[in-house]
């Protein structure tokens, strides 16, 4: 038990750093984006009954019950993810990517849009996590993400298979 509850609070750890990082990619954060982050905070507060967890989560949903996250807030939040990263090492490096990975796709599509600068900033993020390339879905995303960067901009399909591969990964209907 005690087991299943530090991955679950790793994962959730590493799906919040995701999150913060993609909303960030564009450097706008939207109020649609934000309640992403109350969301997150909801859905992961029955994880608080022990620490490190606890003490995480409090310094977390205190900045977003502010009801102001713009850039500063959003330093604010990679600062406490970065104090708080031992706590929530994962052993397999591959995993803790994908749930990175995760937050990241989630981050980019609270907005209700993908836009061109975020999907650059995902290649970047790919390319230098290339020890994922064979990890589906990793490369499938990545080879999308190729495409759309190749092309030059993101048309309805590719925005439609950018979404579908996003939603796949993230367990969304």
């Amino acid at each position: 038990m005690k087991n299943n509850f530090l991955t679950q609070t790793q994962v959730a750890f590493h799906n919040l750093n995701g999150l913060v990082n993609g909303i960030a990619m564009d450097g706008r954060i939207t109020i649609s984006e934000y309640e992403a982050l109350k969301s997150w905070c909801t859905t992961h507060e029955g994880l608080c009954s022990e620490e490190p967890f606890h003490s995480f989560f409090e310094e977390i949903s205190n900045k977003v019950k502010t009801g102001t996250i713009g850039s500063e807030e959003i330093i604010e939040l990679k600062g406490i993810l970065e104090k708080h990263a031992l706590n929530f090492e994962e052993k397999d490096k591959t995993k803790a990517d994908l749930h990175f990975l995760q937050g990241i796709c989630y981050g980019i599509m609270a907005d209700g849009d993908i836009n061109k600068y975020e999907i650059e900033m995902l290649k970047k993020w790919m390319d230098k996590n290339e020890h994922l390339s064979a990890t589906y879905p990793f490369n499938e995303i990545y080879e999308v993400v190729e495409k759309v960067i190749e092309i030059g901009k993101i048309d309805t399909e590719e925005y439609k298979n950018l979404v579908k591969y996003f939603k796949d990964f993230l367990k969304i209907e």
